[in-house]
C-alpha cells in the first residue's frame, strides 16, 4: 500500500514510519522543508514537500496515495490559536484534500484528549459523545470532526490513545531528567488514574487498522492492558527503570499552574515550544483518562506488546544513548 504519513519527523510519527516500512509499504512523508528527519533518514521514502498550514501544497501529496496516517499535530502551545490552525483547520484540509485525490482510507491518530477524561472509575466507549477539558482536547475533536465530512468519499479510522511513551518522546523527558538526579514531581496525591501505551505498540495499532476490514467509520481507543496505572505507579515504574528510589514530593496545582506560565512566557520570549502549558495542567489535574482497546483487539487482532516496566527502560536506555538526558 502507498501511504502518505504526516509528522514522521516526529516521536509517534517516527515510530509509525519505522513500522509501516517494516510490514511493506511504500511510504511518502510530509515534510516542510525545515523538517529534521534525521531519525528516520535510514529508511526509504519519498518526501512530499508540504505544510497543513498551506492547502494548496496537500493535493499534490495525497496523489497517488491509497491511505493517509495523519500524525502531525500541535500538542503544547502558547496561543490556543495555534491548536485550532494545525489541529482542526489543517486536518480538514488534508482530509478534504486526500479525499479529492482518491484516497481510500485515513488514519486519524487523534487523542483521549478529544474524547474527554472517564467520568467514573470505567473507561467510556470511543463511539460516546466527546467532551474534551483543554484546548488541545477541543482541537483534537475538532479535528475529528473535520475529518468525518469527508466520511462517504473514503475509509475513515479514528484512534485515540491515552498517553504515549518511548524513544524520542519529549512529553515525560523532564521527569525523566529528575529521575536521573534522585527526585520526581507529583501532582496532590498522585492517584489520578491514567491509562498508557508505548511508542511502538501504538504504531503496530496504526498498521493494524491499515490492513483490516472495518467500516465506513471506526473509532478505536489503543492503550495496553495493563492499566489504568496511578501517577504513584508511572513514577515507581521510573523508579525501576532508573534503579534508584526518587524523593517525590507532591505539588498543589497551583504551582504547576505558575511553571506552566514561566514555561509559557519563556516560549513566547524564544519563540519555541513551552515544555509545559497551562492546557496540560487541566488534563493532569483530571482524575482518570482511561481507555478500553478491545474493540480495536476485536477487529484487527492487535494487542500491546510491552509493559510499562520494559518501556520505561527502553525510553531511559534510548535518551542515556542519544544524549538527551
Amino acid at each position: 500500500m502507498r501511504v502518505l504519513l504526516t509528522g514522521g519527523s516526529g516521536f509517534v510519527g517516527g515510530h509509525v514510519a519505522r513500522q509501516l516500512v517494516a510490514d511493506g509499504h511504500e511510504l511518502r512523508l510530509l515534510v516542510r522543508p525545515t523538517s529534521d528527519t534525521s531519525l528516520i533518514d535510514d529508511l526509504p521514502f519519498e518526501r512530499a514537500l508540504g505544510d497543513l498550514r498551506q492547502s494548496d501544497t496537500l493535493t499534490s501529496a495525497c496523489t497517488g496515495m491509497d491511505a493517509v496516517v495523519h500524525c502531525a499535530a500541535v500538542l503544547r502551545a502558547v496561543d490556543h490559536q495555534d491548536f485550532i490552525r494545525a489541529n482542526r483547520v489543517g486536518t480538514g484540509s488534508l482530509a478534504e484534500s486526500a479525499a479529492s485525490a482518491g484516497t481510500e482510507r485515513f488514519v486519524y491518530v487523534s487523542s483521549i484528549a478529544a474524547q474527554g477524561p472517564a467520568p467514573g472509575s470505567s473507561p467510556e466507549s470511543p463511539d460516546t459523545p466527546v467532551h474534551p477539558v483543554s484546548a488541545y482536547g477541543r482541537s483534537k475533536a475538532a479535528g475529528e470532526s473535520e475529518i468525518l465530512k469527508q466520511s462517504g468519499r473514503m475509509q475513515i479510522t479514528i484512534l485515540r490513545p491515552p498517553l504515549v511513551y518511548g524513544p524520542g518522546d519529549s512529553g515525560l523527558l523532564a521527569f525523566f531528567w529528575m529521575a536521573r538526579r534522585g527526585f520526581a514531581v507529583r501532582l496532590g496525591d498522585g492517584a489520578n488514574l491514567v491509562d498508557a501505551v508505548y511508542g511502538p505498540d501504538l504504531a503496530d495499532a496504526v498498521s493494524a487498522v491499515l490492513s483490516a476490514e472495518l467500516p465506513d467509520v471506526a473509532r478505536f481507543h489503543v492503550s495496553d492492558s495493563s492499566g489504568p496505572y496511578s501517577w504513584n505507579q508511572l513514577l515507581s515504574a521510573l523508579e525501576t527503570a532508573t534503579e534508584r528510589r526518587l524523593w517525590i514530593p507532591s505539588l498543589p496545582p497551583g504551582v504547576l499552574h505558575g511553571v506552566a506560565r514561566c514555561s509559557e512566557w519563556w516560549a513566547a520570549l524564544t519563540n519555541g515550544e513551552p515544555m509545559l502549558d497551562r492546557t496540560r495542567v487541566v488534563e493532569m489535574r483530571q482524575p482518570a483518562w482511561l481507555c478500553d482497546p478491545s474493540s480495536l483487539t476485536r477487529e484487527t487482532g492487535w494487542q500491546a506488546n510491552t509493559s510499562i516496566d520494559e518501556g520505561m527502560k527502553a525510553t531511559l536506555s534510548w535518551y542515556r544513548e542519544h544524549g538527551w538526558i
